[in-house]
């Protein structure tokens, strides 16, 4: 038996008493409790936030909606689970209740079963699901899960399409469902994985052609997964967005070998959804493969197909010796809601120990830190969404370094690690200057919009949001105003 003893001593803390040993505990939801909120602004019309991840208490999951932009955390949406929504004391059913009752107070989300990943679902499938020798012999040496065949038959994916869209009409017929995660990872993979297995099956060589490898097996990832992604829709009409674990365009995977073409699978997901992970496969905030320029990348490649907004997967990193601090995660954060975001899905893969449910201690976990930062972000754009609604990323006077076809879309600084994005209104004569220092050293810099002129901001670790707004020329010098819009750049909403 645990008796808790609320204490105040610079917030709120929980001790728990075990035995004659004191320990303080906090549970994520009184850490959220006692932590300064973020402050969205009323009417927004950014996509809630999301979590990928291990299941957080009832409490914790309604603490996030309330108050730090959260869609409310269903979890994995199985014919199990949808079972439970008969028993009015289940969990499943509780969640969906409340959002029933305010579905724009608790709009839910819902992660998508995934059938293609059931191994006795797998079991089943037609032979023609795999790829063969020219003999017609089964592949043996390799895994299965790079075997699967870009000529599979369509049958497969109307089971996987009927698996996935049943319980999620079960639940849309008691509730709207907001925003729908498909976290991906089955069926068809890329070339870099399963290219050798394509090649020794005739029937492959003879579909793909003269075509590239890459615009091949895109065309066929694409049109596969779209079977899921039409019957997701059609139960759920409503959603705010159906995002689909993802494709980030050639080279923000290092090369074609390793991704998607925006251009074949654009219409799987309903935004274009980048993998943005501190440390994973990138080379963190600074160095020649860092994040942001290939957010960047990809983000070019988005907006080029008339794309231009975009609800991301981010993690500040879940490997231990490789998380961000706090405040350089939150200038990133900046950085890409500036270039289009909108919403976002939080990501953790580590299990941390006693899980995502149990005491935390004193310190905010790395996880939670995470999410709460990324609320914060969202609130601050909650102000400014009309930017990112009806503006646009300017592109810079550079091409991209890794993408010598499209611009950079960002400012050069002088300094490598001082970046700054800018975003023009199409309606004013009024910008959003975002500065972020990536290496953690503070430092003011100048750059020279088009139409503004030059312009001298502070780029800091946490990120600086300007608005600049033109005024009349005078003696040939652009006039404007400048204003800090996030003068505490850890609390970045607060004041608005």
């Amino acid at each position: 038996m645990r008796n808790r003893i609320m204490l105040a001593c610079g917030g709120v803390w929980m001790m728990t008493l075990i035995g004659a040993q004191a320990v303080f505990a906090l549970t994520a939801a009184e850490q959220l409790k006692a932590a300064p909120k973020p402050n969205f602004r009323e009417g927004h019309t950014l996509i809630p936030l999301s979590r990928w991840g291990w299941t957080m208490s009832v409490e914790t999951r309604i603490e996030l909606t309330e108050n730090w932009g959260y869609a409310l955390e269903f979890g994995s949406c199985t014919a199990s689970t949808v079972k439970e929504l008969d028993n009015t004391n289940s969990i499943p059913a509780r969640l969906v209740a409340l959002t029933a009752s305010n579905p724009k107070k608790y709009p839910l989300c819902v992660l998508t079963d995934r059938p293609l990943l059931d191994p006795a679902v797998v079991a089943k499938l037609p032979d023609g699901t795999w790829c063969h020798k020219a003999d017609g012999s089964p592949i043996t040496n390799a895994p299965q899960w790079k075997l699967w065949s870009p000529e599979a038959p369509d049958e497969v994916f109307k089971m996987a399409a009927e698996g996935t869209a049943d319980p999620l009409k079960k639940i849309r017929e008691k509730t709207p469902i907001a925003v729908i995660l498909n976290g991906g990872e089955y069926g068809l993979n890329v070339y870099g994985h399963s290219g050798p297995c394509w090649q020794q099956d005739p029937k492959v060589l003879k579909a793909k052609g003269e075509k590239s490898w890459y615009e091949y097996v895109c065309e066929r990832k694409a049109r596969q997964e779209l079977i899921i992604s039409e019957a997701v829709r059609a139960v759920c009409p409503d959603r705010q967005a159906y995002i689909w674990y993802h494709f980030g365009g050639m080279p923000t995977w290092d090369s074609w070998q390793w991704s998607n073409d925006y251009k074949a699978m654009r219409k799987v997901s309903d935004y274009p959804d980048h993998s943005l992970y501190y440390m994973e496969f990138n080379s963190g905030w600074t160095g020649n493969a860092d994040l942001l320029s290939k957010y960047l990348s990809a983000t070019a490649q988005a907006i080029d197909i008339g794309d231009p907004l975009s609800y991301n997967w981010v993690c500040g990193g879940w490997l231990e010796g490789k998380f961000s601090d706090r405040a350089c995660y939150m200038g990133f954060l900046k950085c890409l809601y500036t270039g289009g975001m909108i919403g976002g899905a939080a990501g953790y893969f580590s299990h941390p120990k006693g899980g995502f449910a149990g005491d935390l201690g004193q310190e905010t976990p790395s996880w939670l830190s995470q999410m709460m930062d990324l609320g914060h972000v969202q609130a601050l754009f909650s102000h400014l969404d009309d930017f990112l609604r009806q503006g646009y990323l300017l592109p810079g006077p550079d091409k991209h370094r890794q993408l010598a076809t499209h611009p950079a879309y960002e400012f050069p600084t002088g300094f490598p690690n001082a970046r700054v994005l800018v975003r023009k209104h199409r309606q004013r004569d009024e910008w959003l200057v975002t500065a972020w220092a990536a290496d953690g050293v503070e430092r003011d810099v100048t750059v020279d919009v088009p139409a503004l002129g030059k312009v001298t901001v502070k780029a800091r670790p946490c990120g600086s949001v300007y608005r600049a707004v033109k005024g009349e020329a005078k003696g040939g010098v652009s006039a404007y105003k400048l204003m800090l819009i996030d003068q505490d750049g850890l609390l970045p909403s607060k004041g608005l």
